[in-house]
This record gives C-alpha cells, structure tokens and sequence, in this order.
C-alpha cells in the first residue's frame, strides 16, 4: 500500500506541475514588421513566413514569452525600437547607428543573404564595377543596410523608396535603371511577380555577407530575456530546425 499511495503522491505532484506550467501568463513583446518575403508575408491578414515560424518556435521552447507581430512600415518600425514603442523586429541587419538603441542576439538566425544588383533584361545596362554606379539611377529602400561604402556615398544617384515591392515595380517599369536589395529576399520576390523574364542581377555585386538578427529595443523590457532568447536561437540552430524552415519557403 505505501508503493501504491508513494506513486499516487507522485501522480499528483506531477499534475500539480503540468497544471502549473501549462497556465503560465506569458509576457506579450509586440514585433514591429513590414511584410518582407519569405521572411514575414501577409495572407489574408494573418502573418506567416520563416521569421514568424521562428518565432512560433522560440515561444514553444520559452513558454513565458509571446510574440505579437504588427505591421508598421520599415522606416517608422526603426523610430519605434529606438523609441521603445515597440519590443522586437526581425530580418535586422547590424550597424553602428542601429547598435546605439537595438541590443541583437546572437547567433544570427540566417547568414546566406548577401547584397545585390538587379537591372532590367535587355536594357543595356552594364555594372562591371562600383564605378559603373555613378553612370545610373540606383533604387533602394529607405533605411535598409546593404554595404558600407554604398550605404555612406552620397554621390551616387540614389533613389529610395519604402520598400521592395515598391521597388521592383519601379525597376521592371524603367522608372530607375537598377536596385540593390539582399538576394535572399529580392530573388523570392521576383519569383512570385513573375519577373524572372524581366530582372535579371547584375555582373557585378559586393559579395558581402549579410547576417539577419532579431533586434531587442533597449527601452523595452525584453532585453532582459536576451541570454534566453540566443540559447534558444542557437539551439534551433544547432539541430536544424531554423534550416528545415527556410528550406520549406525558398523550395
């Protein structure tokens, strides 16, 4: 009989404990987004794409934590993180300015990004160079991250627009000679514009690498889940998950 009430006692301690976890109050951080294929998209009002199912993961791993996304345009969701309207944005690129208000963590969740060139098919258009820039009218989006010496001269003809839908639609009506934008997203958005007869990248390009980061307002109390939310990244990392969810968009 003291086997059988030991394992009862055992049995309801064990309850007590799922009951307890399963009703843990999660902490709501709302991350501020853009729709950016195939990183966020909106369908038909409801957000999915390889950031939101990153997310979805890391709120199963860290139950305690809920993650909100609410699209706001790129260049306000950047005032907000620094003004601490906001908590989280994701598909954050690193920079100096960005640094002083937004803590990243680390490791980054993707790394096979990289900047690029694209012009119209049969325009003419010929970048063999940095120099060739000067020649064009070079679309970009507002605020974006793509390398450092474009990022800082301003002699070239740099037209920027809001983001890249705007963008790409500019390009294939020969309102701007060329755009730069991180392959990884601006290949998938020509894919599903059916523009792959009508953009093509260009001969040259940076071949520079550009690292995506969940980036933590410094005003916003989830920097104090920071160590966590890196373990969990890096765990996703580590067994392939975060690689089995890209692999399910870009196939």
């Amino acid at each position: 009989m003291k086997a059988n009430f030991r394992y009862l006692g055992t049995l309801a301690t064990g309850l007590a404990l799922f009951t307890s976890a399963a009703h843990v109050k999660a902490v709501e951080y709302v991350i501020g987004t853009d729709p950016w294929p195939p990183f966020t998209i909106m369908d038909e009002g409801e957000y999915r794409g390889i950031d939101v199912d990153i997310a979805n993961e890391l709120q199963r791993r860290l139950p305690d934590i809920s993650f909100r996304f609410q699209r706001i345009p790129w260049v306000r969701a950047l005032r907000y993180m620094e003004q601490g309207k906001i908590d989280a944005i994701t598909g954050l690129a690193k920079t100096d300015e960005r640094a002083e208000y937004i803590q990243y963590t680390s490791p980054p969740y993707y790394s096979e990004c990289s900047s690029v060139f694209y012009v119209r098919k049969e325009s003419g258009i010929q970048i063999s160079s940095y120099e060739d820039l000067y020649r064009y009218k070079v679309g970009y989006v507002l605020n974006s991250a793509y390398f450092e010496r474009f990022d800082k001269d301003d002699k070239l003809r740099k037209h920027s627009v809001s983001d890249e839908d705007q963008l790409l639609d500019m390009l294939i009506h020969g309102r701007i000679d060329t755009i730069i934008g991180t392959n990884c997203q601006i290949q998938y958005h020509i894919k599903i514009k059916g523009a792959l007869d009508r953009v093509e990248e260009a001969n040259w390009g940076p071949k520079n690498n550009v690292d995506l980061y969940f980036g933590l307002s410094m005003r916003s109390a989830i920097v104090a889940e920071q160590h966590r939310l890196n373990a969990a990244i890096k765990s996703l990392k580590n067994e392939g998950v975060i690689e089995k969810i890209v692999k399910q968009y870009f196939e």
